[in-house]
């Protein structure tokens, strides 16, 4: 899937209710033209919108929302430039684990408390190093919270959880490991299930 340069900001925004959550996405959507990638109700019965668009479109899109639902947001991001590994897999594309076994390639995966929290993280590892993703899940039936496994070279897996790591906001958690020679079922078991009983994707059970 393509991605035009211009479209190649992320925002998002979490409500704490499903009320306030269709609210915020009717402000939104009316303030400026953008693309709404994701919008429903996560655990624990909070409300989240992810869209994209262009960088001005997006921040007034958001400053609209967040405003319009002061006091009912939880958190908010804007990522200017996002990596297109994760507008990609945001879309459903995905390494598959027969690549990364083919590769042999070393696995890192991080969890976050939040889904916001979870998408900035995946944007810093994915920037600072040569990795890309084999599974990005958050929404429902994870408690609130997100994860995502990244594959490639040892060495660049290391880079990718550290700038997960270190470029956290004060008081956001983002737990990392390493795994430098994954099994055949260890890769398996990382890959996101698209083909499985329920279609994981990242952002529907």
């Amino acid at each position: 899937m393509a991605f035009a340069t211009e479209h190649d900001t992320l925002a998002a925004i979490e409500l704490i209710s499903v009320p306030a959550g269709l609210c915020a996405l009717d402000a939104l959507v009316k303030e400026a033209p953008v693309h709404v990638i994701f919008a429903g109700d996560i655990d624990p019965g909070r409300f989240l919108v992810v869209f994209g668009g262009d960088v001005a479109s997006c921040e007034a899109a958001l400053q609209r929302a967040a405003s319009d639902l002061a006091g009912e947001v939880t958190e908010t991001l804007l990522l200017p430039y996002a990596h297109e590994g994760l507008r990609a897999a945001l879309h459903g594309e995905l390494t598959t684990s027969a690549a990364a076994q083919d590769r042999q390639d070393a696995l890192g995966i991080l969890q976050c408390h939040t889904p916001i929290a979870t998408l900035a993280a995946v944007d810093r590892a994915l920037k600072v190093a040569e990795t890309r993703l084999l599974r990005l899940r958050f929404a429902s039936e994870l408690a609130g919270q997100g994860h995502a496994v990244l594959t490639g070279d040892q060495h660049d897996v290391e880079a990718a959880l550290q700038a997960a790591e270190s470029g956290a906001p004060s008081g956001t958690v983002v737990l990392t490991r390493r795994i430098a020679r994954p099994a055949i079922e260890t890769c398996d078991a990382a890959a996101q299930r698209k083909n499985g009983a329920r279609g994981l994707s990242p952002l529907e059970p």
